[in-house]
């Protein structure tokens, strides 16, 4: 089999129709019909089930599904390797939480193109989990994430720590308080990163709802202009991690620091795959990056 057979088939399924297919490739339809008949012979079973109706795909086909997908995948990252090869540029991809790049600045990038004009930062955006999930498939160089994290299969560095913060409108009454406890969400509308973050939900399901108390999630979003918007509206109490707050300012809105449990915060960790030998621009990434926070303990979020 080859990227094209898979192409195809994945094309097929996603459109129901060989006919739609051959459309969407701008090939023939004779084409990705011989290219189907090519792949079930190399695997020894059919793909789909041809009626006078269509085509429908069989079980086999539903179980091979996701991991084509992966292996399609896992084409488009070598040949985009490939092409900024051709650039004579390493690349170091970084799968951090959400928001990280942005917390460390325009400044510090443009401060490491001028140290390292020959490598490239590729920062991915992901949740706490799918970073290190990312890491753990071998997808990049590190990830940037929060704990707990398995550290049998990582080794970590703490770049810096970052409270656990509200943000609400200056007329809530909850603003007129200097600090909260998770409790004082209870009854309260609220929003944040969501389920899909571990520290979001860990810290909600552990402190508020396991304790019979409740709370209105109103939404589950990372995207900080929202949730400013809500907090801004006296809509919603926004519930995140004070480096993302540092982001996003509202002249009606005002953070407040809560303590969730006996955490005030959480460690931001840097983590590298144990076992997976690091390259040279890989390595000069993580001691500048390390030497930059030193440097700048305050003022990285700043430009």
């Amino acid at each position: 089999m080859n990227q094209k057979q898979l192409a195809y088939f994945l094309t097929v399924y996603s459109e129901g129709s060989i006919q739609a297919a051959a459309d969407k490739l701008y090939i023939t339809r004779q084409g990705v019909s011989r290219s189907l008949r090519q792949l079930e012979e190399e695997l020894a079973q059919p793909l789909f089930h041809r009626t006078a109706n269509g085509i429908t795909p069989t079980d086999f086909a539903r179980s091979i599904l996701p991991h084509v997908r992966q292996l399609l995948s896992e084409y488009d990252y070598i040949a985009g390797t490939q092409t900024l090869a051709t650039q004579r540029r390493s690349v170091v991809t970084v799968y951090a939480l959400d928001h990280i790049a942005a917390w460390l600045g325009a400044d510090f990038f443009l401060a490491f193109a001028e140290a390292h004009p020959g490598i490239t930062p590729s920062f991915i955006e992901s949740t706490d989990q799918g970073a290190a999930e990312a890491l753990a498939h071998g997808k990049g160089d590190f990830a940037i994430t929060t704990p707990p994290f398995d550290t049998a299969l990582f080794s970590s560095q703490t770049l810096f720590r970052t409270p656990f913060c509200v943000r609400l409108h200056q007329t809530h009454p909850l603003a007129q308080k200097d600090s909260l406890t998770i409790r004082d969400l209870a009854g309260e509308t609220v929003a944040g990163k969501g389920r899909a973050y571990q520290c979001f939900r860990e810290k909600i399901d552990r402190y508020l709802l396991a304790q019979g108390l409740a709370c209105n999630i109103l939404l589950e979003s990372s995207d900080e202009t929202l949730l400013t918007s809500l907090a801004a509206q006296n809509k919603a109490i926004i519930l995140e991690h004070g480096y993302t707050a540092s982001l996003v300012a509202h002249p009606s809105t005002v953070l407040r620091p809560i303590t969730v449990g006996a955490d005030d915060g959480v460690d931001i960790c840097l983590l590298a795959r144990r076992g997976q030998l690091p390259t040279q621009s890989a390595r000069v990434f993580q001691q500048f990056l390390l030497t930059y926070l030193a440097a700048h303990p305050d003022d990285t979020a700043s430009s």
